[in-house]
This record gives structure tokens, C-alpha cells and sequence, in this order.
């Protein structure tokens, strides 16, 4: 749920930025060439009215980083989210899930082991996951994964 909820933040920041940024006063915008601009902006705004302030500061953090981006970094993203955009509906729910492309196998064992995991040992794993980065995770899971049917195998 976290992840998704920082993918539509993050869609939004990218698609809205300039609305959410308060503009300095060397920055201020020349006026709308058409209509649809004053149309599109009001629609920004409306949507951003509708944000708590957590999903707003939220909003400002990701700004913030791709404002500190270089721009190799910034293609490098581009190149990402239009990959992202090119997956299946499924696919993206897997990656919302942070599952990536990782086989059913492993899916089905990190379910398994987790759930016969103790209380103390899902703790921990969780804590693990959380200090690693996004592809960290998945390397991480799959070894916890392999191992654990791994030993389930040699039990049989």
C-alpha cells in the first residue's frame, strides 16, 4: 500500500510540479498562450487541494530530489517510468506489491515462509527490508526464499 501511495504521489509531482512549488519571485511564469493552460492549471490545483498535508510535504520531498537530480540521472528515471508505463496491468500490480518480475515460486514461498515465520524472525526480516534499497529487497527476498524451500525440501 505504501509503495502505490508513493508511485501516485510521485506520478503527481512529476506530472504537477509547477503548481506545487511555490514560485520565487525571479520565477514567475509568463501568462497562459491558450485557454486549455488556465483549464489544465486549475485542474492541478484542484487536485492538490484534495491532498492532506502529509501527501503534500510528501509531494515537496520528491520535488526537492529530482530539482538535485543531474541530468543523466533524470533520463535515467524517464527511461524507468516509460518502462514502467509499457507493463501489463498485472505486472504493474506485481511491482506495486514489490515483486518486480520475480517467479510465482517465490512468491508463493516468501507467503509460505512468512507466515510460519515467528512473530520475532517476520520482525526482523522486515526490519532488514526496510534499510535495503528496492533492488536489495528483491535480491534479499529471493535468498530467504531459496533457502527456506531449500530446507523444507530436505525436511521432506
Amino acid at each position: 500500500m505504501k509503495t502505490n501511495h508513493l508511485a501516485m504521489i510521485f506520478a503527481a509531482a512529476i506530472l504537477f510540479a509547477p503548481v506545487a512549488v511555490p514560485l520565487r519571485a525571479a520565477e514567475t511564469p509568463a501568462p497562459p498562450a491558450h485557454p486549455s493552460a488556465v483549464v489544465k492549471e486549475m485542474a492541478s490545483v484542484e487536485r492538490f487541494l484534495s491532498l492532506s498535508d502529509a501527501e503534500l510535504d510528501q509531494m515537496v520531498l520528491v520535488i526537492q530530489r529530482i530539482r538535485a537530480m543531474k541530468p543523466e540521472e533524470r533520463a535515467a528515471l524517464r527511461q524507468e517510468i516509460a518502462k514502467y508505463c509499457r507493463l501489463t496491468d498485472s505486472q504493474r500490480q506485481q511491482m506495486r506489491m514489490g515483486w518486480g518480475w520475480m517467479p510465482r515460486e517465490i512468491q508463493d514461498g516468501w507467503r509460505e515462509m512468512m507466515q510460519g515465520a515467528t512473530p520475532e524472525r517476520r520482525a526482523e526480516i522486515q526490519a532488514k527490508l526496510q534499510s535495503l534499497s528496492p533492488e536489495e529487497r528483491g535480491v534479499l527476498r529471493q535468498q530467504l526464499v531459496r533457502e527456506y524451500l531449500k530446507a523444507k525440501a530436505a525436511k521432506k
